[in-house]
């Protein structure tokens, strides 16, 4: 296998680098670096500097990739408020010119990462890969249209798999970023010793995933061989913003931390968690992780940094 991993040096796409070299894969990451850091790339891997908004960007990919694992994209979605076209340029035209070259050069496989947010305001229940999309952002917006282009490239003989991942949370995220990722923006305040800064209610929930779930769900779809298919990531566990900030102040023994309250990002979801029964089923995966176990993992990797 040669694993093209777009968004390597990010978060996800850098941990996944890591898991494909170590099951003998060779892996070729692209990234401009923009929220990605050159540190997160495993020395093992090849390394190409290049923006996805660049016209002709796919002239650089090598032309021996095999799978590709397109996880690039601006994944803020109070940020896609800001740049729509930025963001639709990164994250619905790059996938379409990425889908035309790996049909182009016959890629065995494609696999992207999609969003919870392509559901939109839903019920107070957990919601499965049937339930209508509805984006109300222009995030959400450029997830769906990558979507529906990949159905479309899938029926021209692209084999292809889109995981709809829900909040993402593990060690090594980037906690300069406080737009991005609801469990690391408020580790971030705490370890500025800041007040945690909550955009809506309290009452708001989601579904927490942790990292090394994901990253066992993208592996496992290299072998499932149906031509297209969408799938859920997610614990399919309810967990309010104050029972997540709950344990996040005991876990970093933080009794009676202040929290500032202020109004939701517009447009932004109130609440959702998923249905991983899809899954399960037809991958053979089931995460492993609660989210205690998970921050505490968080709490001793940021306690291991600091004693380097």
């Amino acid at each position: 296998m040669h694993a093209l991993v777009t968004g390597g040096a990010g978060f996800i796409g850098s941990h996944l680098s890591k898991k494909l070299i170590e099951a003998g894969a060779m892996v070729t990451i692209i990234d401009n670096l923009s929220t990605g850091f050159d540190s997160n790339l495993p020395l093992e891997s090849e390394f190409r500097l290049i923006d996805l908004t660049d016209n002709d960007f796919t002239k650089s990919l090598p032309r021996s990739i095999t799978h590709v694992f397109h996880l690039a994209a601006q994944s803020s979605g109070e940020i896609s408020f800001e740049n729509p076209r930025y963001d639709i340029e990164i994250n619905a035209i790059s996938t379409l010119e990425l889908l035309k070259w790996s049909l182009r050069n016959r890629v065995k496989k494609f696999i992207f990462t999609s969003s919870m947010n392509v559901y939109g305001q839903v019920q107070d229940k957990p919601i499965n890969e049937d339930c209508l999309v509805n984006p109300e952002s222009f995030y959400a917006v450029g997830k769906i249209a990558s979507e529906n282009y990949i159905k479309i490239f899938s029926d021209l003989g692209l084999n292809s798999t889109i995981l709809r991942l829900f909040n993402v949370y593990g060690p090594g995220q980037n906690l300069e970023n406080l737009k991005q990722g609801m469990l690391s923006i408020y580790t971030a305040y705490i370890l500025r010793n800041e007040p945690v800064l909550v955009k809506g209610s309290l009452d708001r929930f989601r579904d927490f995933i942790y990292i090394d779930d994901v990253i066992d769900a993208l592996i496992k779809t290299i072998d499932y061989n149906k031509k297209y298919d969408i799938f859920n990531i997610c614990t399919g566990t309810r967990t309010s913003v104050k029972e997540a900030l709950d344990a996040l102040f005991f876990t970093f023994n933080k009794s009676n931390y202040k929290i500032i309250n202020v109004d939701q990002t517009p447009r932004d979801q109130f609440g959702i968690y998923g249905s991983n029964k899809k899954a399960k089923n037809l991958l053979g995966w089931q995460p492993q992780i609660e989210l205690k176990q998970g921050l505490l993992n968080i709490y001793k990797f940021i306690k291991n940094i600091e004693k380097t």
